[in-house]
């Protein structure tokens, strides 16, 4: 009979183990406190069985961040969105960016211990950020479609500006009334622009 701390898991099972182990422990306790020793505990496997799935620990954790990305889910959001009220669509992919940080709140976590004391990490955060501006501006940019001709860099701007009150409502602070503060967001983002009726 197999038990937890046996090596004939499934791989995949193992795998998944450990990077859930490891995600964990390091949200809670950052990457250079947690041994391997403490997530092979944790996910219920020898120890030697991390370094068959990941050369280092810091492959692990950039696995971790590189695989668990929520900008695929966001991005599946943004392409479902079908609203063509501006407003109203800002509105919208501003909560699912909030329930996506809710629901990832350890890997915004790692990303923010991390980024300062990790070169990669800090390589890896710059991207995802920058891959986020990229899939807001997009959307932006086809929500105003010919009800504004503002320059890409205008839109980049706002993109920009959304995605960053966003990680600090929804990871640095905690505001009382963040629905509150993400309505007078979109209302002053939107109001620098033109939009034609």
């Amino acid at each position: 009979m197999t038990t937890d701390t046996t090596p004939d898991l499934p791989l995949e099972e193992a795998r998944t183990r450990i990077l859930n182990a490891a995600q964990t422990l390091f949200a809670a306790h950052g990457f250079n406190a947690t041994t391997t020793k403490a997530i092979a505990e944790a996910a219920g496997v020898p120890s030697g069985l991390i370094f068959y799935y990941f050369p280092s620990k810091k492959a692990l954790l950039t696995t971790i961040l590189r695989e668990r990305n929520m900008l695929i889910e966001l991005s599946t959001v943004v392409e479902m969105l079908l609203v063509s009220d501006p407003r109203t669509a800002l509105l919208t992919l501003a909560a699912h960016y909030m329930e996506a940080l809710r629901q990832h709140r350890e890997l915004t976590a790692i990303l923010l211990r991390e980024f300062r004391s990790h070169r990669e990490i800090a390589d890896q955060f710059h991207a995802l950020r920058e891959e986020h501006i990229v899939l807001i501006t997009s959307y932006v940019q086809k929500l105003l479609k010919g009800k504004c001709n503002a320059p890409e860099q205008y839109m980049q701007a706002m993109a920009r500006t959304f995605l960053y009150n966003l990680i600090v409502i929804g990871i640095i602070e905690d505001p009382p009334e963040p629905h509150r503060f993400i309505e007078e967001m979109v209302d002053i983002l939107l109001g620098g622009f033109a939009i034609n009726a």
